[in-house]
C-alpha cells in the first residue's frame, strides 16, 4: 500500500506540474472604441479593420464612438476597462496632443494603456469650397499675410490634430488666422459648404470623399511628401512653408497591463490585414500610408509627439478646457 501511494503522490506531482494552457484569445466579442463621432475617417477605419479582425480571429470585433472633450472621454473609458483584452482604443494622434495641451486628464497619460500597433500615418488636408476666391495654398497664405485675422478657418475641435497643424503653420509662416472650432468633422464640413468659414483643416481620412467629388478643393496636404491618394495637390512645404509638417497617426491601445500575448495576437492579425483585402483598400482610400510599426514603434512615436506638440502649445499659448 505504501507504494501505491507513492505512486499516487508522484502522479498527482507530475499533474501539477503541467502548464496550464489558457483558452485562446479571443473568447467573446471584443469592443473597439473610437474617441470620435460615428461617420468621420477614424470610425471608417475603425469599422474596416473591425471587420477584418473578426474574420481572422473569429469573433466579432464591435466598434463603439464615444466622442468628448476632444477624444478623453473614449480613452477614459478604455484606461479603466478590464485589463483582458477585450476593450480596445483606436485613437489617432489626439492621444499624444491633449497629453501635451489638455487639462490634467482623469488617466495616466501614455502610461495608463499597452501599445498594441501604429496602423499608418496620413496627411491633414487644407481645405476650401470648389468656388472659393482662393485658387492655391499661395492664395491662401498672401490673403492671411495682408489681412491678419480676417479668414476663418474651421476645425474638428479645440486641441484636435487638425488644429495644432493649423497653429503651427500660423507659427512657421507668421500669418493670423481666426479659429473656429466645431464638435467633429461632419459640422465643420457643413460649415465650410454653406460658407460661414473661409478654410477647413481636416485630416484626410475625413476629407478624401469630398476632395473626390470636387465639393471641396485641396489646396496642399500638411506632410512632408504629396499623399499617393492625390498626387497633385502640393505640400505646405512646396509652397512657400519649409520645413513644415503636420500629419496624423492612427494607432491601437490596450488598457495598461494587458496580456504581452494578447498584444502580439492583435498586432499579427492588424499586420495581416494591412497587406491584403478591403482594409488595405480602405486605408488606402483614406490616404494613411506606411507599414504597420509594432507596440515599441507605437511607444516612441506618442513620445516624440508629445515633446513636439508640447513645444508648439507653448509657443502658441494654446490651452482648452
Amino acid at each position: 500500500m505504501r507504494r501505491d501511494l507513492l505512486k499516487l503522490a508522484c502522479i498527482c506531482v507530475a499533474l501539477l506540474a503541467l502548464p496550464v494552457h489558457a483558452a485562446p484569445y479571443p473568447e467573446r466579442p471584443v469592443r473597439i472604441i473610437v474617441p470620435f463621432p460615428a461617420g468621420g475617417g477614424t470610425d471608417a477605419i475603425a469599422r474596416s479593420l473591425g471587420d477584418e479582425l473578426s474574420r481572422r480571429l473569429g469573433k466579432p470585433f464591435i466598434v463603439e464612438n464615444k466622442p468628448g472633450a476632444a477624444s478623453i472621454m473614449g480613452s477614459d473609458q478604455v484606461s479603466k476597462s478590464p485589463a483582458d483584452g477585450y476593450t480596445l482604443l483606436l485613437t489617432t494622434s489626439a492621444f499624444a496632443i491633449v497629453a501635451s495641451v489638455g487639462p490634467k486628464l482623469p488617466y495616466d497619460g501614455a502610461r495608463a494603456f499597452e501599445p498594441v500597433a501604429l496602423l499608418g500615418r496620413a496627411p491633414n488636408v487644407v481645405l476650401v469650397r470648389s468656388d472659393s476666391r482662393l485658387k492655391s495654398m499661395e492664395d491662401f497664405l498672401q490673403v492671411a499675410r495682408t489681412s491678419p485675422g480676417k479668414l476663418t478657418y474651421g476645425s474638428a475641435g479645440n486641441g484636435s490634430s487638425v488644429h495644432l497643424a493649423a497653429e503651427y503653420l500660423q507659427a512657421m509662416s507668421g500669418i493670423k488666422l481666426t479659429h473656429v472650432p466645431y464638435r467633429g468633422s461632419a459640422p465643420q464640413f457643413a460649415d465650410l459648404l454653406a460658407g460661414h468659414i473661409d478654410v477647413a483643416f481636416a485630416t484626410m481620412a475625413s476629407s478624401a470623399s469630398l476632395i473626390r467629388d470636387g465639393r471641396v478643393r485641396a489646396l496642399a496636404v500638411t506632410s512632408a511628401d504629396r499623399s499617393a491618394t492625390f498626387p497633385v495637390v502640393p505640400t505646405v512645404g512646396e509652397t512657400g512653408v519649409k520645413g513644415y509638417s503636420a500629419d496624423v497617426w492612427y494607432g491601437v491601445f490596450a488598457p495598461k497591463g494587458t496580456s504581452p500575448a494578447i498584444a502580439q495576437v492583435l498586432y499579427q492579425a492588424i499586420a495581416g490585414a494591412s497587406t491584403s483585402g478591403p482594409y488595405r483598400d480602405r486605408l488606402e482610400r483614406e490616404g494613411v500610408t506606411g507599414k504597420v510599426g509594432s507596440p515599441q514603434e507605437l511607444t516612441g512615436t506618442v513620445g516624440q509627439e508629445v515633446a513636439r506638440w508640447k513645444g508648439v502649445a507653448k509657443d502658441r499659448n494654446i490651452q482648452f478646457d
